[in-house]
This record gives C-alpha cells, structure tokens and sequence, in this order.
C-alpha cells in the first residue's frame, strides 16, 4: 500500500512535540499508513532551533548552499513532493493555542482542512521559506506549550494527527467536522520599536465586563 501521508518533525531541533506524536502512531503500529522525516537531524541532535539559517524559511532550499538548512530544505522539498498530504509539526513554547497555520494567502485547495481536529486556522500570507509554502498539499500545525504539562499535549497533539490518518483511510468515520475560525496576519510587531520598551508581551485575557 502506498502511504499517502508523510509526517514532519524537528524543523526546529529544540521542538520535540514532532517526535513525541510520531512514537505514539508508531506503537500503535499505525506507521503502516503514514511516513515520516526528521525534517533538521543535526539541530535536534544539538538541541537547537537551528545550525546555520532557519529551516523554516529557507523553503525551496539550494542544492549546494554553504547553509546546512538550506540544503536540507532542498532535499526535504524533494521528498515531500511524493506525498498527498504533508504535516509539518511545530510547537510554541508561549503559545496558548493549538492551530492549523497555512502560509499562504487563501486556505489550500490540496488538503482537506476539514479532516482536522482543531478550530482555529492562521492564514500567514508571504512568510518567505517555509515548506507548506512552496507545495500546496501541505499544512503546518502548532501546538501551544505555555502552562501546559508535556505528556498531557503530546497526547492531545497525537490524538488530532491519529484522526485525521484514521479518516483519510476511512478507518474512522469524522461525526461533525469542526467549524474552523480563521486568522489572517497582516505584519509583525517588532519589541524594541514600542515604544523604546522590550519588555515582553502578554496574552489577550477575557474581558468579564460586557
């Protein structure tokens, strides 16, 4: 049989959540339907976020580059293109959200969106490098990590890729996709230039007013 989708891990070599969620679908001997790629080998080794230039914005990639990364995306791009569907799996360590990020102007037409468990979609137009950038068939999902213990996330994260493996090959049946809200980004907010301070920035709370 041919495996229809291909899973990334370790863009970023200090994200583990990747590895955590593709061990999971492993021993559930789940692998027989999906492949995987350990996208930056020598920046998780060294626990990382990356060698030389980030990976993550390096997309198509030159074959010979004096840029490790670089030349990864270049052989990265090669083996994701076999695929119908590719999952670039990333993690925020001050995010609160988990989210499907498409780097692109307008939601793919070559990935079935709804088939992911998650409700919130980050429209990123012209991000320049990243992989579901430069194919159409592919996505990036985050998962927020702030206040949250490791085990019960990867848990939650393995939970979302193992249903959506589980619909594309019609192992289970989705009751009622989840409605999807979606986000647009429209710039950058750089912390030095507020104002002369760079203290950092804190999440949005819920105003109990109305």
């Amino acid at each position: 049989m041919k495996k229809k989708i291909l899973l990334i891990a370790a863009t970023h070599g200090d994200e583990k959540i990747g590895l955590g969620i593709i061990n999971k679908l492993r021993n559930k001997k789940l692998d027989k339907y999906f492949d995987y790629l350990i996208a930056n080998p020598k920046a998780l080794n060294k626990k990382l976020r990356f060698i030389d230039v980030d990976l993550n914005r390096s997309y198509p990639g030159k074959k010979n580059s004096f840029y490790y990364e670089q030349k990864r995306a270049y052989y990265n791009l090669l083996f994701a293109k076999k695929y119908l569907y590719v999952i670039d799996i990333h993690e925020a360590s001050q995010g609160i959200n988990d989210l499907i990020i498409v780097p692109k102007k307008s939601l793919p037409k070559l990935f079935p969106l709804n088939l992911i468990d998650l409700g919130i979609v980050l429209l990123w137009p012209n991000p320049k490098g990243p992989l579901s950038q430069v194919i159409d068939n592919a996505i990036e999902l985050e998962f927020g990590m702030k206040n949250r213990k490791r085990n019960e996330a990867v848990l939650n994260a393995e939970k979302i890729v193992e249903n959506f493996i589980r619909y594309i090959y019609k192992i289970k049946k989705q009751e009622q996709p989840i409605l999807k809200k979606i986000y647009y980004v429209y710039g950058k907010l750089m912390l030095p230039k507020v104002n002369g301070d760079s203290s950092p920035l804190v999440d949005f709370k819920k105003n109990k007013n109305k």
